[in-house]
């Protein structure tokens, strides 16, 4: 479902001593292929991976069962938390749309979002940097929870896991075409924003999607099995993805090069 990337393991030579007169170096500007440094992640998305991954491990290893309920009931999405009769204006009605993606329901569902994570929000990171990398985790969030309010409006089954937020991640990513930059990892995607239409019609980045769509589709359906008998919102993921997909073309306003 998702493929991990090779670092390279060549090391820069970090002598602190000159280099003799005579010995070979690049010329100056030379803008060949470097080494892809060892861990190419932003700090951003180790956060994010830091404080999904802390949660569960205290839900799993120090929490007893009523104050996991606390947490679920108080942090957790309920769409029933929003419909006439129910809806209070307070922390958990204000917060859920956000504290949902921090709980997961088993290491499974944990792993493969901080895969996923990892794997489409470290050049998107690169790319926006800190404030504007949390506010598309934010901002896809939302999104997600509204697709998913709008069609189980009522419902009392709890959304949980950052499975939106990421497809956001997914989305942003789609429009610059996939395209990062080898030769400097951490200058995240390259070029610059593609317009909706002009992305989509980059190689490659239409069928990922459908393919990606479909496959959240026939999960949540449960078609073959997939889901284990877990449920599988897809419906937010969908949410997360067409959010992100708008959204980086506000967040994405890069400072004017002095």
């Amino acid at each position: 479902m998702c493929a991990a990337k090779g670092t390279a393991m060549d090391q820069p030579n970090t002598d602190s001593d000159p280099p003799a007169s005579g010995a070979l170096q690049p010329p100056e500007g030379d803008d060949r292929r470097r080494p892809a440094p060892p861990v190419n992640l932003h700090g951003a998305i180790i956060a994010l991976v830091a404080v999904c991954v802390g949660v569960h491990l205290a839900r799993t290893l120090v929490f007893d069962g009523a104050l996991d309920r606390w947490l679920i009931i108080n942090f957790a999405f309920f769409p029933v938390r929003y419909a006439p009769g129910f809806f209070q204006l307070d922390l958990p009605t204000l917060l859920a749309p956000v504290t949902h993606t921090f709980l997961h329901g088993d290491w499974m569902h944990l792993a493969f979002n901080m895969i996923w994570l990892v794997a489409f929000g470290a050049p998107v990171a690169w790319r926006l940097g800190w404030v504007r990398t949390l506010a598309l985790w934010v901002i896809a969030a939302i999104g997600a929870v509204a697709l998913h309010t709008a069609l189980y409006f009522g419902d009392w089954v709890p959304l949980l896991g950052a499975s939106g937020a990421v497809s956001g991640f997914l989305g942003a990513a789609a429009r610059f075409g996939f395209r990062a930059d080898r030769r400097h990892p951490r200058r995240g995607f390259a070029g610059p924003l593609l317009g909706p239409l002009a992305s989509l019609g980059q190689p490659g980045v239409l069928p990922f999607i459908l393919i990606w769509m479909a496959i959240n589709l026939a999960t949540g359906a449960n078609w073959f099995g997939l889901a284990g008998g877990a449920s599988i919102a897809w419906e937010a993921h969908i949410g997360g993805l067409v959010t992100g997909f708008f959204a980086i073309g506000w967040l994405d306003r890069r400072a004017p090069s002095a």
